[in-house]
């Protein structure tokens, strides 16, 4: 068979009207040792940017998030940033081989777009002198509680607010930045790869969250799992020859949704904190970079509430999915890399499903004077083509719910699933009074829904552990897919990879390069029901996509040549309008830098901290300035608040210091991390005064709040010493001289230091039962942090390890018993009976902890 770009190239010779194409030999793909490098950073947009996800976040659709009456210069009709729980990562892997590259980079955020991926492989090509075109990939952890108007996908400012063209710039400095690092941090490495199935069966990280389609049966050897949560994992190892690691990629899905939408706190929620667990597996810093699977039918699981929830998926997954590194094979053997990237068009005349010949589903030319006939099975149970009841020249979006999000009329039919379908030229006319926009700025159809951007790389041979433990050395390709895909989804990729191009295990990473919703097969599509049809092209638009790059797979990535993946612009990217920077200065903060000392009238704290929208008064016993001489280990918060800079050029960085050595150095985590805000110890709040208009002149106010509690490795352990807060920002000058009038704006730094304090032990409670004693650590009533995982972020938490009971007689001791304790209900539990001459009793843990009660 001639590949079809193959034939494009020998029709176009013989038609005089497209131009001539000049045939060459084309290279052939070159086996070469591999090298890897790998960087990490955070991705620090102003607080006040909406955060994409939830669409109840709308002005229009509820304001779920609002806090009080501030408004900001980075959102249009979206509720506004507040403060952040932890800071979004980005993470980059560069691998190259000599003869190719393939460049990862993920960033904790809601989705991308195909914009963001063109842009960002411009600037990496300019910066290393190649042409780094398709093969450049962003991928979305799909944190509910990040930064979105990067996006400037209209038919998407209901998930996200209006694009912002300084949100967008920044957002590709800021990845180009942490790319180029790990292009600079290329080292020879050791490559390998491993499939682990039921690697969660407990459902303790992640869980099925679409049951409408758990007794759907479609292959007739179907695996039991299929229905729910896609149970493997991916897992790509990166060494250095020398042995030691350099970057650790696991893929499966989870959704980010463990904040819900009444959160307006940044952070980069369940998948973030996923890495952050896994990551202080290692004693060194090793980049971990959790990439999505099937995640559009899968929720987070955790234990605990709020904050500590995100921080017990990471300490759940970390110790098995070390395991699953542990156990993956490398090699430093020379393997051949091919990367290629194709928008693949989607219309209602474009979208076509054939699976290899078996079938031939598609959409009837739209007459708006055609009425569907509202069959949608055969006697067999197949599906009926063509499925004229998607009758949508623009689109249509919401199918399959209960009620439509927006009821802004249908598409001419009341059979379920089509019934609640909205047609997206009616909605258009939603979105011009919701975010201000002009007519010309929504052409129908949208130009952003006719192409979604795709990749795909075939990486090989490659050391690969086989789900049944056997090791082999094969080639592995992955699909990059712009869309939340779902478990059959993910599956179809597999079987349809697998049969038709001959791939064992080919993976399937989703969110990535762009975004069109869910994708489900049409099937599963069919069914409606839970979230699953955010998508605009109805039942055929996922697995046409999927044939899209099958197509291509096979044409350009199952050869020995580097082919021209698109040489006459077919695939082309979406062209989207150029967009003004904004104009609006920030605030000048001379007095930025200064510590407050008394809390300001109106002062908005995180948690249950916040007050409602209507209350402008400061809640009493929350707002604790004076710091403490001592802190209880767990029991104590620190909080440090100053006056700083604008959220257009600020974003403090704040750390915990412990004196050493006559001076201070930052506390640092197992793996030799910095314990800042971008980790979930600290927290961040922004406070403007006076609250709107952003217009006028205000003053910043940050608050930074910190509980005394260890990162990860023995939290209630926190080593004695003396320790404090510093924060550090910046502040703009103004326009200066030749200063440019729109962003970047120039700044300059400041710096401030809370008060110091010494680390105490915290105090244990003990209560006496029948036939022993309970003891435990009470946490505090506003605490945030995860203390055992058998415990309470805000009660009881037992004590671990050998425990050291002492006996009185009056004042003086009078015995002294070391057990090993069990838990019970959160405490643990002593099963010891006093001797008779004992009047009363102290517990102690290995760290100091104590607590003592009167028999």
């Amino acid at each position: 068979m001639i590949p079809s770009a193959l034939m494009a190239l020998s029709l176009l010779a013989c038609d005089p009207e497209l131009e001539p194409y000049e045939p060459h030999e084309w290279p052939a793909v070159t086996p070469g040792a591999p090298m890897a490098g790998a960087a990490e950073g955070t991705l620090d947009l102003p607080i006040g940017s909406p955060m994409g996800g939830y669409s109840s976040r709308c002005g229009y659709l509820g304001s779920a998030s609002k806090q009080d009456k501030r408004d900001s210069a980075y959102t249009v009709n979206w509720d506004e940033s507040t403060g952040a729980q932890t800071r979004p990562s980005i993470k980059a892997v560069w691998l190259h081989n000599g003869d190719d590259h393939l460049v990862l980079v993920k960033i904790d955020v809601i989705y991308t777009y195909d914009g963001a991926v063109e842009e960002l492989a411009l600037r990496l090509g300019e910066a290393v002198g190649e042409d780094l075109r398709g093969k450049v990939v962003i991928a979305a952890n799909h944190s509910h509680a990040s930064f979105s108007n990067f996006s400037d996908q209209v038919h998407f400012y209901l998930g996200g607010d209006r694009y912002n063209e300084e949100i967008f710039q920044s957002f590709i400095d800021q990845a180009a930045e942490v790319a180029l690092e790990a292009h600079a941090a290329l080292e020879p490495a050791a490559i390998g790869a491993s499939w682990t199935r039921d690697w969660d069966p407990d459902d303790r990280v992640y869980r099925d969250r679409r049951g409408d389609n758990d007794d759907m049966v479609l292959w007739e050897d179907q695996a039991d799992y299929v229905g729910g949560k896609d149970p493997f994992v991916h897992t790509l190892r990166i060494d250095g020859v020398d042995g030691d690691p350099i970057a650790a990629l696991f893929t499966f899905g989870m959704h980010g949704t463990t904040l819900s939408d009444d959160s307006s706190m940044i952070s980069s929620d369940a998948p973030g904190h996923l890495e952050l667990g896994v990551q202080e597996q290692f004693d060194e810093p090793v980049v971990i970079m959790h990439l999505q699977g099937a995640a559009g039918d899968a929720s987070p699981a955790g234990r605990d509430d709020d904050y500590a929830r995100l921080e017990s998926i990471g300490e759940y997954a970390a110790p098995a999915l070390k395991a699953i590194w542990d156990t993956t094979p490398t090699s430093a053997e020379p393997l051949a890399m091919e990367t290629a990237s194709r928008h693949i068009p989607e219309s209602l005349e474009e979208v076509r499903v054939t699976r290899d010949g078996t079938v031939d589903w598609y959409y009837p030319p739209y007459d708006e004077d055609y009425v569907a006939d509202d069959q949608l099975y055969d006697q067999d149970g197949s599906l009926l083509s063509p499925f004229d009841e998607f009758a949508a020249p623009n689109g249509a979006a919401f199918c399959g719910s209960d009620e439509p999000l927006i009821p802004a009329g249908g598409i001419g039919t009341e059979k379920f699933p089509y019934s609640t379908c909205m047609d997206v030229e009616l909605v258009s006319r939603v979105l011009l009074g919701v975010f201000d926009l002009e007519e010309s700025d929504i052409p129908l159809p949208m130009p952003s829904s006719l192409r979604a951007g795709t990749t795909a790389s075939r990486i090989g041979p490659l050391l690969t552990r086989g789900v049944d433990g056997s090791e082999s050395a094969t080639d592995l390709l992955v699909g990059f897919f712009p869309a939340e895909p779902t478990s059959m989804f993910v599956e179809q990729w597999r079987r349809r990879a697998g049969a038709e191009l001959g791939y064992e295990m080919p993976l399937l990473v989703g969110y990535a390069q762009d975004h069109e919703g869910y994708f489900l097969i049409p099937e599963d599509w069919m069914l409606g029901g839970y979230e699953p049809n955010i998508n605009l092209w109805g039942p055929l638009q996922a697995e046409h996509v999927m044939e899209g790059v099958l197509t291509y797979s096979e044409e350009i990535l199952g050869t020995d040549v580097h082919e021209p993946e698109d040489p006459f612009g077919f695939w082309a990217p979406t062209d989207y309008p150029e967009r003004d920077m904004p104009t609006a200065a920030p605030d000048t903060t001379p007095t930025a830098g200064t510590v407050l000392t008394e809390a300001p009238d109106y002062f908005w704290l995180p948690l249950e901290w916040t007050r409602d929208v209507d209350d402008d008064e400061p809640r009493e016993g929350n707002l604790v300035l004076e710091t403490p001489d001592t802190i209880p280990r767990v029991q104590g918060t620190v909080q440090l608040a100053w006056e700083g800079g604008d959220p257009g050029v600020d974003f403090p960085r704040v750390v915990l210091e412990r004196e050493e050595g006559g001076g201070w150095a930052e506390v640092t985590t197992r793996s030799g991390r910095s314990v800042t805000d971008t980790l979930p110890d600290i927290l961040l709040a922004h406070t403007p005064f006076p609250l709107y208009p952003h217009e006028d002149d205000q003053t910043h106010y940050w608050w930074a709040g910190w509980q005394s509690v260890a990162h990860t490795v023995d939290r209630a352990g926190l080593p004695a010493g003396t320790y404090r807060l510093k924060a550090s920002g910046q502040r703009y000058t103004g326009v200066a001289s030749g200063a440019s009038e729109t962003w970047p704006w120039s700044t300059e730094p400041y710096e401030v230091t809370g008060e110091s304090f010494e680390i105490v032990p915290a105090a244990v409670s003990v209560e006496a039962g029948e036939g022993g004693f309970h003891a435990w650590i009470q946490a505090p009533a506003d605490g945030w942090r995860l203390v055992d995982m058998e415990g309470d972020s805000r009660g009881a938490n037992p004590l671990r390890g050998e425990l050291t009971v002492t006996w009185y007689s009056g004042d003086a001791a009078s015995g002294t018993e070391v057990i090993e304790a069990t838990v019970d209900g959160g405490r643990s539990w002593l099963a010891i009976t006093p001797p008779p001459e004992a009047t009363s009793v102290s517990v102690a843990d290995g760290y100091g902890n104590t607590g003592e009660l009167a028999l």
